[in-house]
């Protein structure tokens, strides 16, 4: 498998800045799905951030090559997926603030500690197994479908490693939102910010991103929804200025709530 990969692998550009990525389509080409995630978070420089579910590390790229956080680390279950997360940091050369780990987020390898991150951030599978048919290539298929973990074992991961009073980032199916707040909840991570995505003006939400802090008390911050294109099918200039780097929702008042 893994000299297949490195066979047909092909580098592309990853948003509009200098980033590049090594991407195979067994795996999974990335989407705007993490990109949206990583724009959504507000995160400082300085924060320690947990990526469960890595994939080919688009959002520890992203976040350190677009948005200068220092620290990020990626977990990721598959090995030859999280060797082309490795190939992919080395390839920007970042891996003095990247730290890509190969391990399941249900028993976690010992290098990552309770309580010990500032930030948590996931892009999860969106569909349980059994609503769909699966795609032919395993890889592709843990990426989309809860095979290796559902969403409660992954807000229940991420609540485990993130520490009092440090935040939660998640992208999901507007479907699932009922399944994801009360999970979070469940796990004491109470819902601070939420933003629905729609395709373009007008049209049904068909993802939603949701920001939580651990012990905090409640109060629920419901943001505009935020559309990818416009009516003339073009991106709007606000997805525009998310693939250059730029925080999602940079309206909201600066510094509110940042780590």
């Amino acid at each position: 498998m893994r000299e297949e990969l490195s066979q047909a692998t092909e580098t592309d550009r990853l948003g509009l800045g200098d980033l590049r990525i090594k991407q195979h389509p067994a795996i999974f080409k990335f989407t705007v799905d993490p990109i949206l995630l990583a724009g959504f978070a507000r995160i400082r420089s300085r924060a320690s951030v947990l990526d469960l579910g890595t994939g080919a590390g688009v959002i520890p790229l992203w976040l350190t090559g677009y948005r200068g956080v220092d620290r990020v680390t990626g977990l990721e279950i598959q090995p030859e997926v999280a060797d082309l997360a490795r190939e992919n940091v080395k390839l920007n050369g970042l891996e003095e603030r990247i730290r890509i780990l190969t391990g399941d987020l249900r028993t976690p390898p010992p290098a990552l500690a309770a309580g010990s991150f500032d930030w948590v951030l996931s892009n999860p599978p969106y569909w349980p197994a059994a609503t769909h048919l699966l795609p032919e290539a395993p890889a592709l298929a843990q990426a989309k479908f809860e095979l290796t973990c559902t969403l409660r074992d992954v807000v229940a991961a991420a609540a485990y490693f993130c520490r009092d009073g440090g935040r939660v980032g998640l992208i999901h199916l507007p479907e699932r939102l009922t399944d994801l707040l009360s999970e979070l909840r469940h796990n004491k991570l109470e819902p601070k910010r939420l933003c629905l995505v729609q395709p373009k003006p007008g049209a049904p939400p068909h993802r939603v991103l949701v920001e939580a802090q651990k012990l905090a008390r409640p109060g629920l911050k419901v943001l505009a929804p935020f559309s990818i294109q416009g009516a003339d099918g073009n991106f709007t200039p606000e997805m525009v200025r998310v693939y250059q780097g730029k925080p999602l929702g940079a309206g909201e008042r600066e510094g509110m709530g940042l780590m």
